[in-house]
């Protein structure tokens, strides 16, 4: 589908959409849109679990924020200024904001076992441990390591694409919402012939 019809579409369906399939476009192009990370935490075996939970605390609040989608993608689809999907964005940005908090203070239980393993004589053949925190389009693993002497953020470990079987990278973009709108005309078609 050209851009021009997807454009034309996008001014066409959603106002005569049900309001769900409407916030559930709205939603994908959220998510679409929103930022992205990925790092890692590089902690050693004898790292305190307060000074872990800070790093994290601050890196996710550093990189989980409010945002919306862009003022030029609602300018090129209208429906998008609306009341309703600025209601919806507030409450998916409400939601990340509760995600958050929920995904620290799991990490708070979580992190003391991996440590813990480790420092244990059952532990003895782990070199390494890990807990990744997934929150919106962002992750953060938390890679407990016999080899590091305190709580480091890093760049992920690249693998080379020579050595790993081929995927798409996370700064790829995804044209998921174009099945949306695509399954959206057939259900409105579908309505429209019955």
């Amino acid at each position: 589908m050209s851009g021009t019809v997807a454009e034309r579409l996008f001014r066409l369906l959603p106002p005569r959409m049900p309001l769900q399939e409407k916030y559930r476009l709205i939603e994908n192009l959220w998510t679409h849109v929103g930022p992205r990370s990925r790092k890692v935490l590089r902690v050693g075996v004898g790292t305190d679990i307060d000074q872990i939970i800070e790093v994290v605390q601050a890196h996710m609040n550093d990189v989980v924020v409010r945002y919306t989608i862009p003022p030029s993608l609602e300018k090129r689809f209208e429906w998008l200024s609306a009341g309703d999907s600025q209601a919806k964005q507030n409450l998916l940005n409400h939601f990340l904001e509760h995600e958050k908090t929920f995904v620290v203070e799991g990490a708070r239980h979580r992190i003391p076992v991996l440590l813990e393993h480790l420092q244990s004589e059952a532990g003895a053949n782990t070199h390494r441990a890990a807990e990744v925190l997934k929150i919106g389009n962002h992750e953060l693993e938390v890679a407990v390591d016999r080899n590091a002497l305190a709580a480091k953020l890093e760049e992920p470990y690249i693998v080379p694409s020579w050595s790993a079987p081929l995927r798409q990278s996370a700064a790829a973009p995804s044209y998921r919402w174009v099945l949306w709108v695509a399954g959206a005309i057939l259900v409105l078609y579908l309505l429209g012939h019955h």
